[in-house]
């Protein structure tokens, strides 16, 4: 009995294509799902009253440089800059997110409650991004 197999080494060729992803792919799939949950953070700080002078809001930027660690890799999304006052956005958002009972502020859970609604989004914009590295392989 003689055994073929056809279209291995094909195969074996579109796996290591498939190793040999650049980082530049990975790079703009945590872009592409941070710019989603930027965008939700946002519209969630609008849609729940907290803008009186905007600066929260657009403050929530998406970082360029990508974060390793061991075998994983992330990208950071944060309100950035100082306001007018003074004041971090960062604190400020830490302040929303988590109240402050002796200032007599509610916490708003604004951050979580837009991460939980917007991350399969996110995720989808993520897999966009890889599936045109596929298509761009024929791999898809």
């Amino acid at each position: 009995m003689k055994m073929g197999v056809e279209g291995l080494d094909a195969l074996i060729l579109d796996l290591d294509e498939l190793t040999q992803m650049p980082d530049t792919v990975l790079s703009d799939m945590l872009h592409a799902g941070g710019e989603v949950v930027a965008e939700a953070h946002r519209n969630k700080i609008q849609s729940i009253g907290l803008v009186d002078t905007g600066q929260l809001r657009d403050s929530i930027t998406v970082a360029s440089k990508i974060k390793s660690k061991k075998n994983s890799k992330s990208i950071e999304i944060y309100p950035k800059g100082t306001r007018n006052n003074g004041v971090r956005n960062d604190e400020v958002a830490f302040v929303y997110e988590f109240g402050a009972p002796s200032r007599d502020i509610t916490a708003w859970q604004w951050m979580r409650n837009a991460n939980e609604q917007i991350k399969d989004v996110a995720c989808e914009a993520a897999e966009e991004v890889y599936d045109d590295y596929l298509r761009s392989k024929n791999l898809l």
